[in-house]
């Protein structure tokens, strides 16, 4: 064999060997370039989804919830289950019920504390009703004569109570107010009455005071 047919096959052998490894290089980087975007994309920070609005949950009729309606629910069921024990035999479920009753002042509740007042046989459920009878802004003239008559009571503690609460509407109420009138009147005609007892009549008195015009303390007299 010649030397020039050596030298043809070794540079064709070369260039083989230099062909094969440039197209290993050009694979070897698109391979690179797949596996960098993979990992761009896996480290790429995701988006959050916006949280769902809050709304209101659905009372039974599927409208939104309303507070007032459940707060309305709630104080009719009292009234009710107030109103159911008011006939129990236990003193101390009477007195509970009529106390629950003056937590929700209304007109009906306002009558049956005023009827409890005149009427009920145990001197304690009487007093509990003068006293929760104090709840109301405004007493109807039912109330006003209902506590009047409890200044007659048999009971001390009723007839303490009925004064209390008289005295609690005058001071809520504007003196040029014809509810405030109305109480001052009954009050002194009864701090006039002969059926009371002094320490009654003194304390309407004390009720009836102008706070205006307190006591000027005497003078002591000069040495």
């Amino acid at each position: 064999m010649s030397i020039a047919r050596i030298l043809l096959i070794t540079l064709l052998i070369s260039s083989g060997i230099v062909a094969l490894t440039l197209f290993n290089l050009e694979s070897g980087s698109g391979d690179n370039e797949v596996e960098e975007d993979a990992v761009k994309t896996l480290n790429k920070p995701k988006l959050e989804t916006p949280p769902a609005a809050k709304s209101t949950p659905p009372n039974d009729m599927g409208m939104p919830g309303d507070e007032s309606l459940d707060e309305a629910q709630i104080e009719r069921e009292q009234i009710s289950e107030a109103l159911s024990h008011l006939g129990s035999q236990k003193e101390e479920e009477r007195i509970e019920a009529v106390e629950q009753l003056g937590a929700y002042p209304s007109p009906d509740t306002e009558a049956t504390l005023s009827q409890l007042l005149a009427t009920d046989s145990n001197s304690e459920v009487r007093n509990a009703a003068a006293l929760s009878l104090g709840s109301l802004d405004v007493p109807s003239d039912s109330t006003i004569a209902a506590l009047l008559g409890g200044l007659d009571d048999q009971s001390e503690d009723v007839r303490f109570s009925a004064l209390s609460t008289l005295e609690d509407f005058m001071l809520g109420q504007d003196e040029d107010s014809q509810t405030y009138k109305r109480i001052r009147s009954g009050l002194s005609a009864k701090a006039d009455s002969s059926s009371l007892s002094e320490d009654l009549k003194d304390s309407i008195k004390e009720v009836l005071k102008d706070p205006a015009s307190p006591n000027v303390p005497e003078a002591e007299p000069d040495n």
